[in-house]
């Protein structure tokens, strides 16, 4: 499958700073500018909003403005622990941990989930996963990072990673002993930062659970995650469970080249390219309405670039 010409230099020219980055990094290595992420406005908007992770209370976790969402949604467009602003930032995460390392975010758990209904400093596998992939995505690297990455495998069942935390009676909206869709997917990216990672058997598993889930995707609902309609729309940031945000960290998996369900999904993604391998957002965030990701009526450069990563990896 050969990506045209004329979107190669459609990203690499872009008025984006981001995408014009993470396209030459993508098809022309080595000629990335690293000014185009330091003067990028959005790169820059999003930092800011990182200033007050310790005063951000969370009570749900599909909200695109959460910190934690900006949070990865930087490292995938290549911000590094390096990016002026970051260290402040990454300090505060790592001063808000467990002994073991794990990142504690300030929850308001509902008392119909075992909860309080009062904010307190806790985990659960639909945040933790998602904070420790964007740090080690960052590049940080110091003994808590590799003490939360140990602990997190042992939270792995045979099933996948389930809906747990550090709430002794929290349990979300579906059987205690089925695996969580969107932790696994937060998993998975974790498990994408690293070669070695990517061998550990949690990684096998939660891999596995997605895959699963895909292949009986006309009989399994794990809760309230199905794959239907919804689940194939593009849609950026890569927030909740869909198609683009599955695909992304399970197309670092070289050894998922020659499986049957993962190629299904490459090609559910491809169809929705157009002539010129460009691709339209089918659903938005209506907080990022004036992005070019939150416009479904023409390409985005953003959609695009993050589909033509997905697809080179693949090795199509």
């Amino acid at each position: 499958m050969k990506i045209p010409g004329e979107t190669q230099q459609w990203l690499l020219e872009s008025d984006i700073p981001y995408v014009r980055y993470n396209a030459a990094r993508l098809f022309k290595p080595g000629s990335e500018d690293a000014a185009d992420l330091a003067k990028d406005p959005f790169i820059k908007e999003n930092i800011s909003c990182l200033k007050s992770w310790s005063s951000e209370i969370l009570k749900q976790h599909n909200r695109p403005d959460l910190l934690m969402h900006r949070l990865a949604m930087l490292a995938d467009l290549g911000v590094t622990k390096d990016h002026p602003g970051m260290k402040a930032v990454i300090d505060t995460i790592l001063k808000q941990t467990t002994p073991e390392g794990i990142p504690l975010t300030m929850i308001q758990i509902p008392k119909v989930f075992g909860g309080t209904d009062i904010p307190a400093l806790d985990w659960i596998l639909c945040d933790f996963p998602l904070i420790l992939y964007a740090l080690l995505k960052m590049r940080v690297k110091n003994q808590k990072i590799d003490e939360a990455v140990r602990k997190f495998q042992e939270l792995v069942d045979e099933n996948g990673f389930r809906c747990k935390g550090s709430i002794p009676k929290f349990k979300g909206p579906g059987r205690r002993e089925d695996m969580c869709p969107i932790v696994n997917v937060f998993a998975a990216r974790v498990f994408s930062a690293s070669e070695s990672l990517m061998k550990s058997k949690a990684a096998s598993f939660a891999v596995e659970a997605l895959l699963s889930h895909w292949e009986k995707q006309k009989e399994k609902k794990y809760f309230m995650f199905g794959i239907g309609t919804d689940f194939k729309k593009l849609k950026f940031p890569l927030v909740w469970y869909n198609i683009l945000h599955v695909l992304e960290p399970l197309s670092h998996f070289k050894g998922l080249r020659k499986d049957s369900r993962f190629l299904e999904m490459i090609d559910v993604l491809v169809s929705k390219a157009d002539d010129v391998m460009r691709f339209t957002p089918e659903s938005m965030y209506t907080i990022f309405k004036g992005r070019d990701f939150a416009n479904k009526k023409e390409p985005s450069m953003t959609v695009t670039l993050f589909a033509l990563r997905i697809v080179k990896r693949a090795g199509m």
